[in-house]
């Protein structure tokens, strides 16, 4: 069993459920969406699993904004504009009161530039099925196993996030289908 914390939690669950309905949010006005929905978290806690998620590419970081106002730290707020990632989970089941609360939500729409978001997790994965690749024959059997199949898992899911961001676009569907090639090859 590995160590530390698990990779799976519900609180990144349900903040990919909150984000599918909005599409597009900032981290305050996510922590006051789920304490409303699913009840009491810390915000310190929500922050650590929004940073965490976005290491994970369950989110992606899409804007920061500079808000000037009156705010009891100073005058002006950070806003990190959060939307879903290829690898978000979502939660098996949700509560009739919580399917009736996120229904009330009202989406937002953003301008996002997909194919460099895209473009970016490429790039990310790509390293990640290099750095794979190295260490690979210092492996034992089962966790090579366990690897190739999160990664090919990876490669799918990015699959079909790209899909439902950009539709037919041939260049970035090569670039994915590079990765099984790359995830393939064997380096010394």
């Amino acid at each position: 069993m590995p160590r530390g914390r698990p990779v799976k939690t519900d609180i990144r669950e349900r903040i990919a459920v909150i984000l599918q309905h909005l599409n597009i949010s900032y981290g305050y006005q996510i922590y006051k969406i789920y304490r409303n929905v699913f009840g009491y978290i810390s915000l310190r806690n929500l922050y650590y699993n929004l940073k965490k998620g976005v290491e994970l590419g369950e989110y992606i970081v899409v804007d920061v904004k500079r808000e000037k106002g009156m705010f009891t730290w100073g005058e002006e707020a950070e806003h990190k504009y959060y939307t879903l990632g290829p690898y978000a989970i979502f939660p098996k089941q949700l509560k009739e009161k919580e399917k009736k609360k996120l229904e009330e939500l009202k989406e937002e729409k953003a301008d996002i530039n997909w194919e460099e978001e895209i473009k970016k997790q490429i790039i990310r994965l790509e390293e990640e099925i290099k750095k794979f690749n190295n260490i690979k024959v210092r492996l034992k059997y089962e966790e090579k196993i366990k690897g190739e199949h999160a990664l090919k898992k990876k490669i799918e899911l990015l699959k079909d996030w790209l899909k439902e961001k950009v539709g037919k676009n041939q260049i970035l569907k090569a670039k994915i289908n590079k990765l099984h090639d790359l995830f393939n090859t064997h380096t010394p």
